[in-house]
């Protein structure tokens, strides 16, 4: 639950108020889409949430709840057992989100490692399960292999992998098919609702394309200058 949520940016010329005044409810197991044009605060909403703000952002008021428990002001020790363990994220850019000296193995053992009870033998084998779950081939070979020697698609099932290794109640999805082309889109699309049906997970789903919010979100909320102008089910809005 977001509630009358402000996020400003402290500069040089002065404040920059990138979210002002949003509220949402997100249930558990729905696709809740946020759309609008490029500036509108539709990331800055969701880096809000998992409180992963450039230097100068800032929470200014506002009040975001996850099963009732307060965020806003909970700390740095309380985010990292909440982020990635009970909200993942997945980037806009496959390519800069993973680190292309490390392998995909290593990056994906790192995530479960840190956010798990799991041994390095167990979070190997998760991340082999998860590999398989995202129908990446051969994973035993891949988790070998380095970023680079991936296609963008493959990179972005790496990056829905590692989103979902930990089992989080949310998702929220940056964009997350603008780097690629149209089929690979509609696949990775596909791939992310087939594993929602099956891990009854919630989405918030950040798009400035409406014809891919229509595929994948039961609901919408329209934002424009930080604020939600427009909500309603995906159908009737569109």
């Amino acid at each position: 639950q977001v509630k009358d949520l402000h996020t400003s940016f402290f500069t040089d010329a002065g404040e920059v108020r990138a979210v002002n005044g949003v509220s949402f409810n997100l249930d558990h197991g729905k696709v809740l889409g946020i759309v609008g044009e490029s500036g509108s605060g539709k990331s800055v909403t969701a880096y809000s949430i998992m409180q992963i703000l450039a230097g100068t952002g800032k929470i200014v008021s506002g009040s975001i709840k996850l099963d009732g428990k307060e965020l806003v002001n909970a700390g740095e020790k309380v985010m990292k057992t909440v982020r990635g363990n009970k909200i993942s994220i997945i980037f806009q850019d496959p390519m800069t989100s993973l680190n292309p000296t490390y392998t995909i193995g290593r990056q994906l053992m790192e995530a479960i490692l840190l956010h798990t009870n799991r041994n390095k033998r167990e979070a190997r084998a998760r991340a082999i399960e998860m590999l398989k779950l995202v129908n990446v081939n051969e994973p035993e070979k891949r988790m070998k292999q380095y970023p680079y020697e991936f296609s963008g698609g493959m990179r972005q099932r790496v990056m829905i992998a590692m989103a979902l290794a930990c089992n989080p109640d949310v998702l929220l999805c940056d964009e997350p098919t603008t780097a690629l082309d149209v089929t690979v889109q509609k696949q990775t699309l596909d791939l992310i609702l087939s594993l929602q049906k099956e891990m009854n997970f919630a989405i918030l789903f950040v798009t400035h394309n409406l014809a891919v919010a229509a595929g994948i979100c039961s609901h919408l909320a329209v934002m424009h200058s930080g604020k939600i102008v427009e909500t309603g089910k995906t159908k009737e809005l569109l």
